[in-house]
């Protein structure tokens, strides 16, 4: 394996587990506001751009982006969510880390499990279609979308949360850095309509893909496909969600549950459905 990869593979927890420690440290301690995201941004670019190379060199050593197992999807994701956290909420705001603690182990124990499981063999009947370019944008797309999702979920959770430890009065130390319940219900719904974006360009680029490729399926078969459905259904519940906040004005608890069951269809699609296995979808 090339000496880059290697070295960034090893290096990349290490960055992680850095910016964990961080965002530890600000969530965990009492620190003054202006010091509390003073190298947060800078860190999260480094930490991006590192990453940004590992991939670019991972892709030119092995002939495909990190889409062929679901050991290289879990670096794809860690570095997709991180993206999309500080495109959603630190590129735009200094002034709280108790997300940017939450959303940093995440991407940490993804990045962990995929350098240490990761070797880089590929099943000899995927990497044929590895070197379709369209089928990489399909997956990759699909990534970006449900990475944001997830960040979504993130922000609905620790909503809940704080919505419960208001209403029944009582907060702990925990609540000190974490957002208002106004600013995690804006994050949430900016994550969505980034995850929206992405899973609709994931979804016209997998039908351009059933054109290009030959497939021992019917359209039938490729619409009811479990993977294909599962997909489309955490596309519709999201872009619902994005269409009663803007046409009711529905907010508040009820649009974060809204958009909270499409992310259990979310860990459907990602995790039973892979497991059951679909027509064209059991390269994963």
């Amino acid at each position: 394996m090339d000496v880059l990869v290697m070295s960034l593979r090893v290096l990349l927890p290490i960055v992680y587990a850095g910016l964990v420690i961080y965002f530890a440290r600000t969530f965990f301690r009492s620190v003054s506001q202006s010091e509390r995201l003073k190298f947060a941004v800078p860190a999260a670019y480094v930490t991006l751009a590192l990453h940004a190379v590992y991939i670019g060199a991972y892709t030119a050593e092995f002939h495909h982006d990190l889409v062929a197992t679901v050991f290289e999807l879990c670096s794809l994701i860690a570095f997709t969510l991180l993206a999309v956290y500080v495109f959603a909420e630190l590129r735009t705001s200094r002034e709280t880390s108790g997300t940017g603690f939450f959303v940093t182990v995440v991407c940490f124990v993804l990045q962990l499990v995929s350098s240490l499981t990761n070797s880089g063999a590929v099943p000899e009947e995927s990497k044929a279609i590895l070197r379709d370019p369209i089928f990489n944008l399909h997956v990759t797309t699909s990534v970006f979308g449900y990475a944001a999702l997830m960040l979504a979920a993130i922000y609905g959770g620790l909503y809940l949360l704080l919505f419960r430890a208001i209403r029944m009065n009582q907060f702990g130390a925990i609540f000190e850095h974490i957002p208002s319940l106004e600013r995690l219900e804006r994050y949430g719904l900016r994550a969505t309509a980034f995850g929206f974006i992405f899973l609709t360009l994931s979804i016209a680029l997998g039908a351009m893909l059933y054109t290009r490729i030959p497939l021992d399926v019917t359209t039938t078969q490729f619409v009811l496909d479990p993977k294909v459905l599962t997909t489309v259904l955490v596309w519709l519940v999201f872009g619902a969600t994005l269409l009663v906040r803007r046409v009711m004005h529905l907010e508040g608890r009820r649009l974060v549950l809204f958009w909270m069951s499409g992310f259990l269809l979310t860990l459907v699609s990602m995790t039973i459905v892979n497991w059951v296995g679909t027509a064209f979808h059991s390269f994963l």
